[in-house]
């Protein structure tokens, strides 16, 4: 059952419902908080404040329901998605003025250039996928990957035949940190961005981080760093395909880090996991 928390003195009863100076935006099955804050340039949560005047999860839960329609859930019942919601109800508001994206100025231009000349001279099966790529992480779109070697489960987990495991040697998450922290799809989104090397609070990879702050960024990099990303997807796959022994089997963390991918290779514009399936395996 969703969390709920009725407020002590709710936004309609104050007038402030809905807020001054919004506009209206009728909400997608497929919206989440998230993507539309990214859309308008914003903090999530502070399009939730501009909403609902609260960060209390369980009174945003609250307000969904009542205000927005909202019935169902895409975590496990923890907390209203938009899908599904009331048709006379589904909207939320979006500032009046949105502020102004902030500057990116990118640091790596000259790095990112040499190794986009690298890549189209070269014969390499794969030069879409990479250009691919690197055109999303020049236009700053979302670039966050995730690494098999980081996430591959130890004996701890019951993992089925096909599904490799960790590595001798290898630096790993935490599994009890990992069980603790990983519950939803939006537990991984809300994960800092790390840059490859080993950090004990995320598996979640800023390919440009990766390609150019900590590796030596090249072909042969950007062929290992797609292999790494490709594995993830297909163990992931094995570990949830029921005739293989999984389904059933796979924890809630793992399930979530799925979602998550699943959620990326399904994006509207060109991801750096996106450019993984536009371009075939």
């Amino acid at each position: 059952m969703v969390n709920i928390k009725v407020p002590l003195n709710p936004v309609q009863k104050r007038g402030l419902w809905p807020p001054k100076g919004g506009r209206e935006y009728p909400v997608l099955d497929t919206d989440d908080w998230w993507k539309i804050a990214a859309r308008e340039h914003i903090d999530a949560w502070a399009l939730i404040e501009f909403n609902f005047q609260t960060h209390v999860p369980e009174e945003v839960n609250w307000y969904l329901r009542e205000l927005v329609g909202c019935r169902h859930s895409r975590d496990g019942g923890r907390n209203y998605a938009f899908i599904g919601a009331d048709p006379k109800l589904r909207k939320i508001y979006l500032p009046a003025v949105p502020p102004p994206p902030p500057p990116a100025p990118i640091p790596w231009p000259d790095k990112l250039k040499k190794l986009q000349y690298e890549v189209e001279h070269s014969n390499d099966p794969q030069k879409e996928r990479f250009l691919c790529m690197l055109k999303a992480m020049e236009n700053r779109r979302d670039d966050r990957v995730i690494f098999w070697s980081t996430i591959a489960p130890g004996p701890e987990w019951v993992a089925p035949l096909g599904v490799e495991g960790r590595g001798i040697g290898k630096a790993l998450i935490d599994s009890q940190w990992l069980y603790k922290n990983i519950k939803t799809v939006r537990d991984v989104d809300l994960l800092p961005y790390g840059n490859g090397l080993p950090r004990s609070d995320t598996f979640v990879i800023s390919f440009h981080k990766y390609l150019f702050e900590t590796a030596s960024p090249s072909i042969g990099i950007l062929r290992a760093a797609n292999a790494e990303i490709v594995k993830t997807h297909v163990m992931l796959d094995r570990w949830a395909n029921q005739s293989m022994g999984g389904s059933a089997s796979m924890p809630t963390c793992y399930r979530a880090i799925k979602e998550f991918i699943r959620l990326q290779e399904q994006s509207d514009y060109p991801s750096v996991i996106n450019c993984i399936v536009t371009t075939g395996t």
